[in-house]
């Protein structure tokens, strides 16, 4: 999992948005966690969004889940 500082979200935001395609990025504030940046595909998964998904992107989605159930698990803790 990326933590990185709102300034350094802000100086690099494509790197760290390319990131979160393949894993959640904390983005801190004040040495708190503030924010957290998702795929697309990752946001529809959480919420349970899955109109117009075809059964691929469904079973893409789910592998997701396990790639990241750990991550999804720390920071429901937190």
């Amino acid at each position: 999992m990326t933590r990185v500082t709102a300034t350094e979200f802000k100086n690099n935001i494509g790197a760290f948005s390319d990131a979160a395609m393949s894993e959640p990025v904390i983005i801190t504030s004040h040495q708190r966690d503030r924010l957290v940046l998702l795929s697309a595909e990752e946001y529809r998964r959480l919420t349970g969004v899955t109109e117009g998904l075809s059964d691929s992107d469904k079973e893409r989605i789910a592998r997701g889940l396990e790639r990241h159930r750990n991550t999804i698990m720390e920071l429901a803790n937190r």
